[in-house]
């Protein structure tokens, strides 16, 4: 008997270090009355393009329960990590995937209370764990206090995504594009997303980004958490990656394992061009 990890397709990690085998359940992506299945295979450059030329809203939706329990059925033990209950039902399907799997294998579901590089960071995490040789229950607990204690930080190019979905007020966001303003966005502490700052330009918003998480790695250190490594998603902005990733190995000590992702389909559709999201 092993371990498996299982993601779905708004994780941004393929693998992860120690080689535990990573299951991806994909969301699904519908624009112009066409659905697409987040499995990889969809090109991001394409789909920004099309979501841009689109005449209607595209939609998401999150696996169904037996696609979940597909994943999870087996004697092999496993973790579950989903998008945040609060912006997904994906999380809400994988516990109703519980009532259908097979197998002997025990399954725990985390709510990642993420997205895209934050659930990428926890599956690192859980990978981590795995190879050190920890037990399922205590995986189990460490992993829900490495959740509870993650933050995700954000900056996006455009918020047209967020506001169709209705995750930002249209007002806001509109305000926000007329007068040129970058902002700083965070997850709350319960999975729902909240402004932390503005920044007129990327440059000033990677700036106040990278302020913003050398405080959140002193807050860590100091509450006596060893090193972790940081996480990086990109939106088609690769370059600006690697100078925020170069920022933060600057001017935060404690922080010297940085990984740089490109978002893939889910993650695209929200972050769009030139998103960048840091797990932490």
């Amino acid at each position: 008997m092993g371990f498996k990890i299982i993601v779905d397709s708004c994780c941004d990690a393929k693998s992860v270090p120690g080689g535990t085998p990573v299951i991806n359940v994909p969301l699904r992506i519908t624009i112009d009355g066409k659905t697409y299945i987040d499995d990889g295979s969809i090109n991001t450059v394409w789909l920004i393009s099309a979501m841009r030329g689109s005449k209607v809203l595209p939609v998401t939706s999150c696996p169904s329960p037996m696609e979940y329990a597909e994943a999870m059925s087996g004697d092999d033990d496993g973790f579950v990590i989903t998008l945040s209950s609060k912006l997904s039902g994906s999380y809400q399907s994988a516990c109703a995937g519980l009532e259908l799997k097979k197998g002997s294998g025990r399954i725990h579901v985390f709510d990642s209370q993420s997205a895209c590089a934050g659930e990428a960071r926890i599956a690192y995490e859980i990978g981590d764990m795995i190879s050190k040789g920890l037990s399922f229950d205590e995986i189990v607990r460490q992993g829900e206090d490495y959740i509870r204690d993650m933050k995700t930080f954000f900056v996006l190019q455009s918020l047209e995504s967020l506001i169709k979905a209705g995750r930002v007020g249209r007002i806001a966001g509109q305000f926000a594009s007329f007068m040129q303003l970058r902002p700083v966005m965070s997850d709350d502490g319960v999975g729902n997303i909240m402004l932390l700052e503005k920044a007129r330009g990327t440059k000033n918003a990677m700036e106040k980004l990278v302020n913003i998480v050398c405080a959140q790695e002193e807050k860590m250190r100091l509450k006596g958490r060893e090193k972790k490594p940081l996480t990086i998603s990109h939106c088609n902005a690769p370059e600006l990656a690697l100078n925020l990733k170069q920022s933060i190995l600057e001017r935060c000590p404690g922080i010297t394992d940085i990984t740089v992702l490109p978002t893939g389909g889910l993650s695209t559709f929200y972050a769009f061009d030139g998103g960048i999201v840091i797990g932490y």
